[in-house]
């Protein structure tokens, strides 16, 4: 079964998200609320995960960014989505230079984050064939 990481400070939306998620695909789902628990999480070998939703602005505003560059130094192969209602140009192009598979903008809907689940996949399939 695929293991989803969720790390989203707000319950609401993280639960609102892990529906969705759920509706796309059978899998399970782990949500995190902090920068920390995220890297703990992340470093725990013994935890595989298929992909990490990531919103944007966790604890305080763009603090995302510093986990996706964590991610993308260490696990650079791990399929990551950037969640935010941050649509301008600067913070974009921010995010967008550290090349995560998706970057969706809220309000989230089930073809967005469909997209995103599908991505994972071609990038995890992509991945396996590098090895």
């Amino acid at each position: 079964m695929k293991k989803i990481l969720i790390v989203e400070d707000n319950k609401l939306m993280a639960e609102i998200l892990a529906q969705v998620i759920r509706r796309c695909e059978s899998c399970e789902i782990v949500k995190v609320n902090n920068i920390n628990s995220a890297q703990r999480l992340l470093i725990s070998a013994s935890y595989q995960l298929d992909g990490i939703f990531l919103d944007l602005n966790i604890e305080k505003p763009l603090d995302g960014l510093e986990l996706l560059k964590y991610i993308k130094q260490h696990l650079p192969e791990m399929p990551t989505a950037v969640i935010t209602s941050e649509s301008q140009a600067e913070v974009v192009k921010q995010v967008l230079a550290l090349n995560p598979h998706d970057y969706l903008i809220k309000p989230i809907s089930t073809q967005k984050v469909q997209r995103s689940l599908s991505k994972f996949e071609v990038a995890k399939a992509s991945a396996a064939q590098a090895e």
